[in-house]
């Protein structure tokens, strides 16, 4: 804390003295006595006011901080409700998990499947690929990120650290049972689905990406500047607002505007946020060390991942066999993309078999 020192001259004794307005946390000292100014010079305390302007000065301060921490209130309490009135809306089990997002298997076969969805997301985007997929002959587990569509101060707990764990207990439980387990990561399950394979090689046999968050896209950031930066001010301007409504409008997932029929996490604590920009740190210019097969299938125009920045990343990998390409006319939740879906299993369940 730093002191706003003003100075004032007693007309009964005639002495100067310095006294303390307020601790503030703020840059600025006032130092009007003559005596020790050359001492605090030496220290870069140059700047001296009259008593007045000091008061001046320390008002507009103490504006300035209620008006901050006003500004946090305000905002925590618009968040507070609005997750309120949406919680009223929705259904959640026993265990506190949205109703419609529990993981499930479906399907049979040697290979197994594991599909981890993405951020503010659930198993139930994958519902419609999965059956599709299993129809194909592969056996499909579908999993829950923990923290996912669980309450609030459950969510808060959870990152990238628990996020990994989750995805290997998974596949511990599939190499049990089956000769080949692949991982297929949509979004942020994308960049979850590579650590997990970059920082243990031997987790999967090969990797399916849709959409993959390899960087968060600026398309629908103020003014387009990167949403780290507007992640970072956030988290200086507000610092006491650790719940915040998904930046991800429903209609911009898929290309008609269709909205998901389930229900999706609509309130992201912080640290899910700042999990999402660690695992795009963690794997950044790391294509290169990554030996299994790797099928990648972008966007064109995503909104919401930088499929520029995704095809870099993918241009560095020098495995043993790939598919990557980009598609037009569909969204960024391509397993929303009801469409697509029949040749979407069929590209997929090939190259897991063999092909190209």
């Amino acid at each position: 804390m730093v002191a706003i020192i003003a100075y004032c001259h007693s007309r009964q004794s005639g002495e100067h003295s310095c006294h303390c307005l307020l601790p503030l946390p703020c840059p600025l000292i006032c130092i009007l006595d003559d005596r020790d100014r050359a001492s605090y010079a030496n220290i870069m305390l140059p700047l001296a006011f009259t008593c007045a302007s000091c008061s001046a000065w320390a008002t507009l301060l103490v504006a300035l901080l209620v008006g901050w921490l006003m500004l946090n209130l305000l905002v925590a309490i618009w968040f507070g409700v609005r997750r309120r009135l949406w919680e009223r809306r929705i259904r959640r089990g026993a265990d506190g998990v949205l109703a419609d997002a529990a993981p499930y298997t479906v399907g049979n076969g040697a290979t197994a499947l594991l599909l981890i969805h993405g951020f503010a997301d659930s198993p139930a985007v994958f519902r419609e690929l999965a059956a599709e997929l299993a129809a194909k002959g592969l056996a499909c587990r579908v999993m829950r990120m923990p923290g996912a569509c669980e309450p609030r101060a459950v969510a808060a707990r959870q990152s990238p650290a628990t996020w990994l764990a989750a995805v290997r207990a998974e596949v511990a439980v599939l190499r049990a049972t089956h000769r080949q387990v692949w991982l297929l990561g949509h979004s942020m399950g994308g960049s979850l689905a590579l650590l997990a394979q970059l920082d243990a090689p031997a987790t999967a046999d090969g990797l399916i990406l849709l959409a993959p968050l390899i960087k968060v896209s600026a398309a629908r950031a103020p003014l387009h500047l990167p949403p780290r930066l507007w992640f970072r001010l956030a988290r200086l301007i507000l610092p006491h607002v650790r719940t915040f409504e998904s930046s991800f409008p429903m209609h911009t997932l898929t290309r008609d505007g269709t909205r998901p029929g389930y229900t999706r996490d609509r309130f992201i604590p912080l640290a899910t946020y700042e999990g999402l920009f660690a695992l795009t740190d963690r794997i950044r210019g790391r294509a290169a060390e990554l030996q299994v097969p790797l099928f990648a299938e972008l966007v064109t125009g995503d909104r919401i991942v930088d499929t520029a920045a995704a095809q870099a990343w993918l241009a560095a990998y020098r495995g043993p066999r790939r598919h990557i390409a980009i598609l037009e006319g569909y969204g960024h939740a391509l397993p929303q993309e009801t469409r697509l879906l029949p040749e979407l299993a069929r590209r997929i369940a090939e190259f897991i078999g063999g092909g190209s």
